[in-house]
């Protein structure tokens, strides 16, 4: 029976994949501004943060959408209009696809360690979460979205 599942999640996950490619390399393709990068780095860092707090137990993942809920929206309405400039018909759709998309490689990736190996290792990233503001949170993300943008394909101002 949980074989059975298994196999449909997978199913699904793949049928959902395949859905959005075609959007995904559309996305993939548009460039970014830096409000567009800091968004997106929210977003990976929000996901990454509720796959680990799900793993590592704990109200971690609930109080932080909780405190930071005015910068977690304002982020996601940056990626809604990040999606429209780049042409999507749902820019909704697209963001819940994306989320998904995110959290599905996240658990997979994570999965791969053990859990407490893993959780050993997320210590210092759960514990500023703990505690992390609105204000600390958008300056934590325009760090990581500064020493990532080289892995964004900038717009020309």
């Amino acid at each position: 029976m949980t074989l059975l599942l298994v196999r449909r999640a997978t199913a699904a996950a793949v049928a959902l994949a395949l859905l959005a490619a075609p959007v995904q390399r559309a996305l993939a393709a548009s460039c970014y501004a830096t409000a567009d990068i800091e968004a997106q780095e929210a977003m990976l860092y929000q996901t990454r943060l509720m796959v680990l707090s799900d793993t590592c137990g704990g109200d971690v993942y609930r109080d932080f959408t909780v405190r930071n809920r005015d910068s977690i929206v304002a982020y996601q309405r940056q990626l809604m209009d990040h999606y429209r400039r780049t042409g999507s018909h749902s820019p909704a759709a697209t963001l819940d696809s994306y989320l998904t998309r995110i959290a599905n490689e996240t658990s997979l990736s994570n999965g791969r360690e053990q859990a407490q190996a893993l959780c050993d290792h997320s210590v210092s990233f759960l514990t500023e979460a703990k505690t992390i503001n609105n204000a600390q949170f958008r300056e934590r993300v325009a760090q990581l979205a500064a020493a990532n943008a080289r892995s964004y394909r900038r717009c020309a101002k």
